[in-house]
């Protein structure tokens, strides 16, 4: 019996899904995200330019609601990012610049991550294969500490911190019928700093991050206006692994709703809607365990602005102006 290309990649999906099942864990240095289904461009370069848009995503994430200091101060999670990429042909690929803050207790991490991706393509989709420079800023506030002993010397001071410069790569393949599979690292120096300016400071060690992901988008037999996508998303830091495990169901290209698993940690309910060029999503984690507060949420908005003026262009094209 012969199997369709569209069943060998729902199968494909399948078995990916059910070999990376069986690990999880948390607690990884990078931004933890539940809508990562419209993030793939924080963490993967090679995602640069693939889909003939400027894009630009803009996602916040409150977590773990309600963790206070004894100071009544916020010490939970607080996650901001904002990521943006262009086709650009000239560059037989695409381009791409990352920023994040990433806040828990009285740490704050800013990245900066510009990238380039060069893109052809490969079967019935198209191929990205990327390289990014991350620059890094870690800072603690060590005047929020308060130490045990009045007057330690390696707790006392203001906001420090130090800058890390570091690389990422990536690939991702993108198919118009709606199969992506991607694979990145990011912090691939690991680099190693003291946070502050004395010789006594917390040092601070960068540690390697892998990404994997993969989705089909299914199509209702009898009414095609309903799309299923399964998912898998996966962060693994060299010793912990992290498993994202969702499925959206899209109505009419413009409503969805969708649930994602993490593994031994949180449950979540999603939902979205666009409107022409610009879409909405929001998501409220449900934990499984007491640290998690009273939930997470977490809201996206992207916009993307279609280019047709190459289309258009190659259709013109005569062997006469080469």
């Amino acid at each position: 019996m012969r199997l369709s290309k569209g069943r060998i990649r729902y199968h494909a999906l399948v078995l990916l899904m059910g070999f990376i099942s069986p690990f999880f864990a948390v607690g990884q240095q990078e931004p933890q995200i539940t809508l990562n289904m419209f993030n793939h461009m924080a963490v993967n370069p090679g995602y640069a330019g693939l889909r003939d848009a400027i894009c630009v995503t803009g996602i916040i994430r409150e977590q773990w609601m309600g963790i206070e200091d004894t100071d009544g101060t916020k010490v939970s999670p607080q996650t901001f990012i904002i990521s943006g990429d262009s086709p650009v042909r000239l560059l037989k690929g695409g381009v791409s610049a990352t920023v994040m803050q990433d806040k828990i207790g009285y740490f704050k991490d800013v990245y900066v991550r510009l990238g380039y991706s060069y893109n052809r393509p490969v079967g019935n989709g198209e191929l990205g294969i990327g390289l990014n420079v991350g620059f890094l800023n870690k800072s603690l506030d060590f005047a929020k500490l308060k130490p045990v002993d009045a007057g330690d010397p390696l707790l006392t001071g203001g906001n420090e911190g130090s800058m890390f410069t570091d690389l990422g790569i990536g690939a991702f393949y993108l198919e118009p019928e709606g199969l992506y599979l991607g694979l990145s690292a990011t912090q691939l120096l690991e680099g190693s700093k003291t946070l502050g300016t004395g010789n006594g400071g917390p040092e601070f060690k960068l540690r390697r991050h892998y990404y994997a992901t993969a989705g089909y988008a299914i199509s209702w037999i009898r009414n095609p206006a309903f799309v299923l996508t399964p998912g898998v998303f996966t962060k693994f830091d060299g010793t912990t692994v992290q498993v994202d495990l969702n499925a959206m169901l899209e109505y009419n290209r413009k409503f969805w709703g969708g649930l994602t698993y993490r593994f031994q940690e949180t449950v979540a309910v999603m939902v979205g809607m666009s409107v022409k060029d610009i879409s909405f999503a929001y998501a409220y984690d449900i934990p499984l365990s007491k640290i998690g507060g009273a939930g997470s949420h977490e809201v996206m908005v992207r916009y993307c602005f279609k280019l047709e003026l190459e289309k258009a262009k190659r259709s013109f094209r005569n062997t006469r102006f080469l």
